[in-house]
């Protein structure tokens, strides 16, 4: 079986970074909680990386996104493209965000 690639965009990680920060305020251990939920998350999706819901978005450059809920966080949605063994993470957002608007500045 040939093992995943794993590409995890820096707007991705801003948004982790950026939700860290927000939860950390009120719940400093539910922020630690939230990036470890993140990475098992991604593993998660690296083993079976169809599972997520294929969206549709209006739009070429929105082609073949799909989501899938953070692992104990399901407010939150990890976004990403699988291609030729490669998962592409995009964009990490909360599930009353503007998706398509936040998609298309990836």
């Amino acid at each position: 079986m040939s093992k995943v690639e794993i590409f995890v965009r820096h707007d991705a990680e801003l948004d982790a970074f950026g939700y860290f920060k927000y939860i950390r305020e009120n719940n400093p251990e539910a922020a630690l909680r939230f990036l470890e939920a993140i990475d098992c998350t991604v593993e998660s999706l690296a083993l079976q990386p169809l599972k997520g819901r294929l969206r549709k978005f209006r739009g070429r450059e929105l082609k073949n996104i799909r989501s899938w809920r953070v692992d104990d966080f399901e407010n939150y949605l990890i976004f990403y493209r699988f291609a030729e063994m490669r998962l592409e993470i995009l964009r990490i957002k909360h599930g009353a965000m503007d998706f398509p608007l936040a998609l298309r500045q990836v």
